[in-house]
């Protein structure tokens, strides 16, 4: 089935070029976190803060052509449910992230309450991220969503 209206460049599709920052900054920014636990450092910190922050201004190229290439997958099938549960699980990642982001309140070390709830965000958020960046490879490699030149 022909898709048409999927959003390319040079007739590539737009979206998994897009995923591939947030899909590396974010699980950074949990690196860094669990190195600043570690070592006490402010640096890393600054580091998490920083990659959450681009990961997260990253993420919405993706969510946006996401969002366009879900509206043109064919309905009522098996790609239309592991798309619509992909977009679910990658918009609760980022939303993790970005509740994450919040609580920290900037780059300086977070005490108590807001250092438990922002790594404990993070680490779902990666649980989260992975397991979309899972299903969106069902639809490329399983069911060649967006992978044949002509679709």
């Amino acid at each position: 089935m022909k898709q048409r209206g999927k959003l390319r460049l040079f007739g590539h599709p737009v979206h998994p070029v897009v995923t591939h920052f947030p899909m590396a900054l974010l699980p950074v920014s949990l690196l860094g976190d669990l190195l600043g636990v570690w070592t006490d450092a402010s640096f890393w910190w600054s580091f998490s803060f920083y990659n959450l922050a681009i990961g997260l201004v990253m993420s919405i190229p993706a969510l946006i052509t996401g969002t366009i290439d879900f509206l043109v997958i064919p309905q009522k099938g098996a790609p239309e449910r592991i798309a619509l549960r992909h977009m679910t699980i990658m918009i609760s990642a980022i939303t993790m992230y970005a509740a994450s982001f919040f609580i920290r309140i900037g780059v300086e070390t977070p005490f108590g309450w807001r250092l438990t709830s922002s790594i404990s965000l993070s680490f779902l958020g990666l649980i989260f991220l992975l397991i979309g960046g899972w299903l969106g490879g069902q639809l490329v490699y399983r069911h060649a969503i967006g992978s044949k030149p002509n679709d």
